[in-house]
């Protein structure tokens, strides 16, 4: 879908189809998900398209620490002190480590420069580590963020993919914010787990949104599902592809692969879409980390295979 893309009358689709903003509009307007930096100046660009002036803008929220779902916020921050950072309250002590951020940091300059050799971009901001990324409302189950005109955000801890995980619902709008935590979707239809903290947790998350039941599900990659029967199915698919990834994992065990020779495969296998652009030594140990939640809910430790 070409962007800027309006998902509802006060809902806006930015960024990149790889790496989604959303900007939503109340009495103020906040920026939902960051992306990576190397989108920034599209963004830019897609917010002067749409007459909105950074001065309007109120909010910058983060559903979770990871980097590429929060590195255009460095530079609107910079450059826009007034906007305050939201995130979860367990984020004070992610955002305190000078470890953690330089490594978010780092992360984005590779990133960054897969893009560019791609062809994706052609030019991103130099950004300059913090030692503290800033956090300004720290928001936690039940928190709601009120944007006026009865723009009221409601959040919703979902851990599984991360333990930081958060969904923001706008029941004025039917619309709930999933971010990573309804699974990786690459168009057309390949779909993939992504319990990186733990595999049960992502497992009642995805059931606790299917009990949500939204008319619109936003992703963090590749935009919303609009409308509840593409929801529903979109929840749906991603809750079996834990099961299918479950039993593949169990089948290649038991027929004798080490944990090694599963990473492998899956890694050629099923690192598509968006995950292209990241460096294949990071794709490596995200399948193995998966591979590993996948062994520990069912008591299998990793050593003896």
């Amino acid at each position: 879908m070409p962007l800027p893309f309006q998902v509802t009358k006060n809902i806006t689709l930015l960024g990149s189809e790889l790496f989604n903003l959303y900007l939503v509009k109340g009495e103020t307007y906040a920026i939902v998900e960051g992306g990576v930096s190397g989108i920034t100046y599209p963004f830019l660009e897609q917010l002067s398209q749409l007459n909105v002036p950074p001065e309007a803008i109120s909010h910058l929220v983060i559903l979770h620490s990871h980097f590429d779902h929060m590195m255009v916020f460095p530079t609107l921050k910079e450059r826009y002190p007034w906007m305050k950072m939201v995130t979860s309250d367990m984020n004070r002590a992610t955002f305190s480590s000078e470890r953690i951020v330089d490594k978010f940091f780092d992360s984005d300059r590779k990133i960054t420069l897969a893009l560019k050799e791609g062809g994706i971009i052609s030019e991103a901001p130099t950004l300059q580590s913090y030692t503290i990324f800033p956090l300004d409302i720290p928001v936690k189950e039940g928190s709601v963020l009120d944007l006026g005109r009865g723009m009221k955000m409601k959040f919703f801890e979902i851990p599984g993919h991360s333990p930081d995980c958060l969904a923001a619902f706008l029941e004025e709008e039917g619309l709930l914010f999933c971010s990573d935590g309804a699974g990786f979707y690459t168009p057309p239809d390949f779909f993939r787990p992504n319990y990186w903290y733990r595999l049960d947790d992502a497992e009642k998350s995805l059931d606790r949104m299917k009990a949500i039941d939204p008319e619109i599900l936003c992703r963090g990659h590749y935009g919303s599902m609009i409308g509840k029967d593409l929801a529903r199915k979109h929840l749906q698919k991603n809750r079996q592809s834990i099961e299918d990834f479950k039993a593949f994992v169990l089948e290649k065990i038991n027929r004798g692969w080490s944990v090694e020779e599963i990473t492998r495969d899956v890694t050629v296998r099923f690192s598509k879409g968006f995950l292209e652009y990241f460096p294949p030594e990071e794709n490596y140990r995200l399948w193995k980390l998966l591979i590993q939640r996948t062994l520990e809910h069912f008591g299998i430790e990793m050593e003896e295979r």
